[in-house]
């Protein structure tokens, strides 16, 4: 489980995480292109529902229902972890819908986005600085982004709107003392209420194929497993990693996406769109090798000042 790793630092935990997060968010791609006769409202409702029983266990087995009964009594982030159930709930159905409608690629570059929103809330919001290598890295970033951008030929609103929910979703998140298991579990128990109202209307109206088949059900239900599973490891990685370190991760999962919208669901690319995406992973490598440097020095600072004799 996330609270037992051993034999590694806060930081290189976060960056574990972070990619076990991504790796999740990527092959949920082709999961929801196996159900893309279903609703994007229906799976949104699902992921919610079907993951309150799995997120209870989770708590149950790490004993944390103290804890979350404890949020529940404190006003402020009780407030916020609901505005972030709104959020993830909005995101959920969106992404969905993107996939169904033949339109991955963009929500791909949504998510390429998101990164780059992330890194400017860490600087507006958070205090982050960075160094010649990471400015080189970003910029390079938001040259593949307006490519990419450009080469859709449409302005990339869908592709905004997931990456500007996401990015308020992790910084809010980030902003309130709360562990990533409880603050996961108070979302999907305040948003549990209007989400099964919601499936009760979709089967007043007959439109529900929750339960019309074991493949429609089972798939369903484990959209709750894997939602649960990408988010806890998510919020868990914002706890212990620059957030613009976490923005730069998350070029993982759309770069998953956007191969899954070429090589699976065979939709349109272009010489434009694979070299941003390269630059997308010079991008990376380059902020890569700056981060083991800088994380190089500080431990050769460390080891010299404990040589340091005490006077």
């Amino acid at each position: 489980m996330i609270a037992k790793v051993q034999g590694l630092s806060e930081p290189h935990k976060g960056v574990l995480y972070a990619v076990i997060a991504h790796l999740i968010w990527g092959v949920m791609a082709p999961y929801f292109g196996l159900i893309r006769h279903i609703w994007a409202g229906e799976i949104a409702v699902n992921r919610g529902l079907w993951s309150l029983p799995v997120a209870a266990l989770i708590i149950w087995w790490l004993g944390q229902w103290g804890d979350v009964w404890k949020i529940f009594r404190n006003p402020r982030q009780l407030a916020i972890l609901a505005l972030c159930s709104f959020i993830i709930v909005f995101n959920w159905g969106f992404y969905v819908w993107s996939i169904e409608v033949g339109r991955t690629m963009e929500s791909s570059l949504g998510y390429y986005i998101n990164p780059l929103l992330n890194v400017v809330a860490g600087y507006l919001f958070l205090g982050e600085r960075f160094n010649r290598f990471q400015l080189v890295a970003i910029a390079l970033a938001v040259v593949a982004v307006i490519i990419q951008t450009l080469g859709t030929g449409v302005f990339p609103w869908l592709g905004l709107m997931l990456g500007g929910s996401f990015c308020l979703y992790g910084l809010l998140r980030k902003m309130i003392h709360v562990g990533p298991t409880q603050g996961f579990m108070v979302e999907v128990m305040l948003s549990a209420l209007p989400l099964v109202a919601y499936e009760y209307y979709l089967f007043s109206q007959g439109t529900a194929l929750f339960g019309s088949t074991p493949f429609n059900t089972l798939m369903l239900m484990g959209c709750g497993l894997m939602t649960t599973g990408a988010l806890v490891f998510f919020t868990a990685s914002l706890k212990r990693i620059r957030y613009s370190t976490a923005g730069l991760l998350q070029y993982i999962s759309p770069s998953l996406v956007f191969l899954t919208a070429v090589f699976m669901f065979g939709e349109p690319t272009g010489f434009w769109k694979i070299l941003s995406f390269a630059l997308i992973w010079i991008a990376l490598a380059i902020y890569s090798y700056s981060t083991i440097r800088e994380e190089r020095d500080r431990r050769r600072t460390v080891e010299d000042e404990s040589l340091v004799p005490a006077e």
